[in-house]
C-alpha cells in the first residue's frame, strides 16, 4: 500500500515553484493608484470626471431623476434653429420640386407665403408670440401676484391657487379634449381588437366640437361609459402593458378636463372676488363681464403661421417628406418639447421670417430676472441669448445683458466677416443710440462653436440638488 503521508522530495529545478513571491506593481501603473479604499472611512468617487458638467459646489447628480434626463436631452438634442435651417434652407427647395405629395407641397407653399413680412409685421408677430406664452398676464393677475406675495390669510391664498387652476383648465378645455381623443385612439389600437372595436364605438359618442369650458355631454360619456368599460377590461385581462400608461394619461387629462367646467370656474371667481382685499379693488366691476373677459384673453387665438408649421411637421413625421428627412422633423419636435419643459426657467421665442427678400430663422431665450445684474442698479437685469441663421449669409449668436438702459453685448459672427468688425460695431452703436440705449461693453468675435443654452444660463442647473420626485 502506498504511503500517502510520505511527501516526496521536489524534482530537480522545481524547488522554488511553490514559494510565495511578494506582489510588485509595475512602475507605469504606480501613478494610476490615486486613492486607496479605506473600509473605515466614507470616501468620495474615485474618478473626478464622472460628471464633467457638474457645477462647482454642487452635489453629485442623480442620473435617474427626471431633471437629469432633461439636462441630458438639452445637451444632446440639436437646437430648433439647427434643425429648422437644415430643413428650410437646404432641403426645402428640393422637397418642393421633387414630386412629393400634393398636400405636403401645398402646406410648404402656404407657410413660405405667410413668413413674408415687413419690419412692422415682424415686430407684431414677435409681440403676439410673447403674449401667447404668458397666459397669466394682465392687471387682474398682477393684483393676484401682489396678494400672494403679501401677508394675506392662508384661506385667500388657497382660493387664489384654486382659481388659477380652474382658469388654466377652462381656457385649455379644447386642447385637453384633443389630448383625450388622442389618448383614446392610441388606447384602442393598443388593446386586443375585440375590445378596441367596442372602445371605438364609445369614442364615437364624444363631441370634438370646441366650446368654452368642458362639455357636460363628454364628461357623462367618459365617466359613465368609457371608464367603466376600461375598468372591466383591466379586471378581465390584467393588462399591464402599454394600455396601463395610456389609461393613466387619460385619467389625468379627464381630471383636468372636469375641473375646466364653466360653472365651476365662475363659482371659484365669485368666491375669490368676495374677499375684501379684492372687492375694494374691483368695486363696480361685474363678475360676469370679468369672467367673460378673462376667458377671452386666456384662450389662445389661432395662429395661422404656427398651425401651418405644425401641419408641415406632422406630415414630415409621417414620412410624406421622405424617409431621409424624418430625423430632422423628429429633432424639431424634441427641441420644441425641451424648450417647453417645466424645468426650463427661460422664455423661449422663435422667429421664422422673410424680410426684404432675406429668409432667416431666429431663436431667443430670455431670462427676465438675471442674477448677473449689477447690485444696487435700478431696474431688473434681463439676459438674452439670440441665435439667428440668415440664408446665404451665415449663423450668428449674440448674448445680451441689459439693465437700466445699459447694454453689455457679445456678438459671434461667421468667420468670413472677420475683416468687417469695425463696420459691425458702428452699426450696432447706431442701433443702440436710436433706441436710447448705451453700450457698457461690446465684444465681437468669430463663432467657433455654437454655445449651449446651459453654458449661457447656468441657472438651469439650480434644480439639480432639489428633491427627486421621479417614480
Amino acid at each position: 500500500m502506498a504511503n500517502i503521508l510520505n511527501v516526496p522530495p521536489p524534482s530537480a529545478g522545481q524547488e522554488n515553484m511553490n514559494r510565495i513571491r511578494p506582489q510588485t506593481v509595475p512602475e507605469n501603473l504606480q501613478n494610476q493608484i490615486y486613492q486607496v479604499t479605506d473600509p473605515t472611512k466614507i470616501t468620495k468617487t474615485q474618478n473626478p470626471n464622472v460628471h464633467p458638467d457638474r457645477q462647482p459646489g454642487q452635489g453629485t447628480p442623480n442620473l435617474d431623476s427626471n431633471f437629469e434626463r432633461f439636462l441630458s436631452a438639452l445637451r444632446n438634442t440639436p437646437t430648433l434653429s439647427q434643425s429648422y435651417t437644415e430643413l428650410f434652407f437646404s432641403k426645402l427647395g428640393n422637397l418642393v420640386t421633387s414630386g412629393m405629395g400634393e398636400n405636403f407641397t401645398q402646406e410648404i407653399a402656404k407657410f413660405l407665403e405667410l413668413i413674408k413680412m415687413n419690419d412692422q409685421q415682424l415686430l407684431t408677430m414677435l409681440k403676439g408670440q410673447q403674449g401667447q406664452t404668458q397666459k397669466f398676464s394682465g392687471p387682474f393677475f398682477d393684483v393676484l401676484r401682489q396678494l400672494v406675495n403679501s401677508n394675506v390669510s392662508n384661506d385667500l391664498k388657497a382660493t387664489i391657487l384654486d382659481f388659477l387652476r380652474k382658469f388654466d383648465s377652462v381656457t385649455s378645455s379644447n386642447h385637453i379634449m384633443n389630448n383625450i381623443m388622442a389618448n383614446l385612439k392610441n388606447l384602442s389600437v393598443s388593446i386586443p381588437k375585440s375590445y378596441g372595436t367596442q372602445l371605438e364605438a364609445l369614442i364615437a359618442k364624444l363631441s370634438p366640437e370646441p366650446m368654452v369650458g368642458s362639455n357636460p355631454h363628454n364628461m357623462q360619456v367618459l365617466k359613465n361609459e368609457i371608464f367603466p368599460f376600461l375598468a372591466q377590461y383591466v379586471s378581465s385581462t390584467k393588462d399591464l402593458g402599454a394600455a396601463r400608461s395610456l389609461i393613466a394619461m387619460l385619467t389625468l387629462n379627464v381630471a383636468r378636463y372636469e375641473s375646466g367646467s364653466l360653472e365651476s370656474f365662475n363659482q371659484s371667481l365669485r368666491g375669490l372676488v368676495s374677499y375684501s382685499e379684492l372687492a375694494k379693488i374691483l368695486k363696480g366691476v361685474s363678475v360676469e363681464n370679468l369672467s367673460e373677459q378673462l376667458i377671452k384673453t386666456g384662450q389662445n387665438k389661432g395662429n395661422e403661421l404656427v398651425d401651418r408649421l405644425i401641419a408641415i411637421i406632422a406630415k414630415g413625421m409621417s414620412g410624406e417628406a421622405g424617409v431621409q428627412s424624418k430625423a430632422v422633423f423628429q429633432n424639431i419636435v424634441s427641441s420644441i418639447l425641451i424648450n417647453e419643459s417645466v424645468y426650463m426657467p427661460l422664455l423661449h421665442l422663435t422667429i421664422p421670417a422673410e424680410v426684404n427678400g432675406g429668409m432667416f430663422f431666429s431663436e431667443l431665450w430670455i431670462d427676465p430676472n438675471s442674477e448677473q445684474g449689477v447690485e444696487g442698479e435700478e431696474g431688473k437685469a434681463i439676459k438674452i441669448l439670440v441665435k439667428f441663421d440668415i440664408r446665404n449669409v451665415g449663423f450668428f449668436e449674440t448674448i445680451i445683458l441689459t439693465q437700466n438702459k445699459t447694454v453689455e453685448m457679445a456678438l459671434f459672427y461667421p468667420e468670413k466677416y472677420q475683416d468687417r468688425e469695425n463696420e459691425m460695431k458702428e452699426a450696432l452703436t447706431e442701433i443702440m443710440a436710436r433706441n436710447e440705449l448705451n453700450f457698457k461693453s461690446l465684444f465681437l468675435a468669430k463663432c467657433e462653436k455654437p454655445k449651449s443654452i446651459s453654458e449661457v444660463f447656468p441657472k438651469i442647473y439650480d434644480r439639480r440638488n432639489a428633491v427627486d420626485v421621479s417614480i
